[in-house]
C-alpha cells in the first residue's frame, strides 16, 4: 500500500539524514511511478505494482549511498528548463542563474554577441544564454569527456545553435576570439576543502570541484589565457566561492579589467564577480 511504503521510505531517509525525504520521495514517485503528490494524498491506498515498488527501492538504497537525486532523476531544472544529468557532470544550481541574470544584463544592447561558456559541464549556462538571446553565437568548451556527454546531450535538447569544443581552458581558446563575453563556474573549491563536502557532493566529479591549493587556479589561468580573446568593451563573469570576492577582483583588477563588481546570490552571499575590459 502506498500509505505505508511512504511513511517507511520517508522514515529510512530522515533517519539517514536526508531532511527534504518527503520532497525527494514525490519526485521519485512522479518519474518512475506515474504518482503525483496530489494523487499520493488523495489515494493513500493505492497499491504499488512489485516492479515499480522494486525499482523504487533500489533507487532509495542508491539514495542512501550517497547518490544525488538529480543523478537517480537524470535530469534537473535550471533557469524554468530541464537539463539531463548524471555521473560524470555538476549538477546546475539555482546560485548559478545569477550568473546567467549578469550576462543577459550586460549583454542586452549588443547585437549577435559572440559568447564563450568556459568549464560548461551541463551546459547550463552557455546553453540558457543561447535560449533566451536566439541571435548570440554561444560555445561551449569542456575538457572532460565523460562531462562532455551531457552538455551535447542538453544542446541537441534544447539550443542545436550551440557549438560544443573540448579543450583545456587553462592552455587553449579552441581558436574563439572576438568575445563579446566570457563566462564561467570553474571548479573554486580549494583541495583540502574537497574531503568536508556533503557526500552527495562527493559524488560529483572532483574534476569539476578542485580549484588546487587555494580554489584561484582557474581564475588565474583563465583571465590570464583569455583576456587577449576579448573584445574592447566585453566581459568576463565568473561565478565564485562566497569568500573568494576580494581575490577574484583582484585577479580581473590585475589583468586591466575595469568596473569590477561583485553579485551577491539570494541568499546574501557573493556569487558573481565581473569586469569590463577596456
Amino acid at each position: 500500500m502506498l500509505r505505508n511504503w511512504y511513511a517507511q521510505q520517508k522514515k529510512r531517509m530522515t533517519e539517514a539524514g536526508i531532511e527534504s525525504a518527503g520532497f525527494e520521495l514525490d519526485l521519485l514517485l512522479a518519474q518512475f511511478a506515474d504518482i503525483s503528490r496530489e494523487r499520493r494524498l488523495l489515494c493513500p491506498d493505492t497499491d504499488l505494482d512489485d516492479p515499480v515498488r522494486q525499482r523504487l527501492d533500489g533507487l532509495i538504497t542508491r539514495r542512501l549511498q550517497g547518490e544525488p537525486l538529480q543523478y537517480l532523476l537524470g535530469q534537473w531544472e535550471f533557469f524554468g528548463r530541464s537539463f539531463s544529468v548524471g555521473p560524470g557532470v555538476l549538477i546546475p544550481r539555482a546560485d548559478t542563474e545569477i550568473l546567467v541574470e549578469q550576462a543577459l544584463s550586460v549583454l542586452e544592447k549588443i547585437p549577435s554577441p559572440k559568447i564563450a561558456d568556459l568549464c560548461a559541464g551541463s551546459g547550463c549556462i552557455g546553453i540558457t544564454v543561447a535560449c533566451e538571446r536566439p541571435d548570440a553565437a554561444v560555445s561551449l568548451v569542456e575538457l572532460s569527456e565523460q562531462a562532455a556527454v551531457w552538455c551535447r546531450k542538453n544542446i541537441d535538447a534544447l539550443a542545436p545553435q550551440c557549438c560544443l569544443l573540448q579543450a583545456d581552458v587553462l592552455n587553449s581558446t579552441a581558436g574563439l576570439e572576438d568575445l563579446d563575453a566570457v563566462l564561467s563556474n570553474p571548479p573554486y573549491i580549494p583541495t583540502k576543502d574537497l574531503s568536508g563536502l556533503q557526500k552527495e557532493v562527493q559524488n560529483e566529479p572532483f574534476m569539476e570541484l578542485d580549484g588546487d591549493t587555494d580554489g584561484l587556479r582557474f581564475y588565474r589561468g583563465i583571465t590570464g589565457l583569455w583576456k587577449n580573446r576579448i573584445r574592447p568593451s566585453g566581459w568576463m563573469i565568473y561565478e565564485i566561492g562566497f569568500d573568494q570576492a576580494e581575490e577574484v577582483s583582484r585577479i580581473l583588477a590585475e589583468h586591466g579589467f575595469k568596473k569590477v563588481r561583485t553579485i551577491k546570490d539570494y541568499g546574501g552571499n557573493d556569487r558573481v564577480v565581473l569586469g569590463q575590459k577596456q
